[in-house]
């Protein structure tokens, strides 16, 4: 038996009583519920591994749960900085010529955890991500603080 593929438009669909996949953009990043990794997904089943305990940063993978999958909560995401919520950075004022301060990135706030881990809207000029493929023990420890 043959198959075919037609493919419709999305006012087709809806005059069946179809309702049409979402529209994702891209990227999307998600926390697993269970472990706590956070993906950069790409598309539905293909991401990158951002974090996790582990030590598997950067781990690329095209069989992931879909991102809709309920096992899945949303990271908060700063498009325009291209930083993730709780994302290890160092963060600097413009007249800092000496001076630069680690910490985690607020996407909510679009601004800086304090010291404590709290969303208290510390404000720099600069923030730049601290790439890893393996985190210090100490930033593990310290992004598990975070109020989330």
């Amino acid at each position: 038996m043959k198959k075919y593929i037609v493919e419709l438009t999305k006012e087709q669909l809806e005059k069946l009583g179809i309702e049409p996949e979402p529209e994702f953009t891209y990227p999307l990043f998600k926390q697993f519920k269970d472990t706590g990794e956070i993906i950069l997904f790409t598309s539905m089943t293909k991401g990158i591994m951002v974090w996790e305990d582990g030590g598997n940063v950067g781990y690329a993978s095209d069989t992931l749960i879909n991102h809709t999958d309920n096992r899945w909560k949303d990271v908060a995401y700063d498009s325009e900085r291209d930083l993730w919520d709780g994302q290890p950075i160092e963060c600097w004022d413009s007249i800092d010529i000496h001076r630069r301060y680690i910490g985690f990135y607020d996407a909510k706030n679009r601004c800086s955890f304090n010291y404590k881990g709290r969303r208290t809207r510390l404000i720099f000029d600069n923030y730049k991500a601290i790439s890893s493929d393996r985190y210090d023990e100490w930033i593990l420890e310290a992004y598990r603080t975070l109020e989330k």
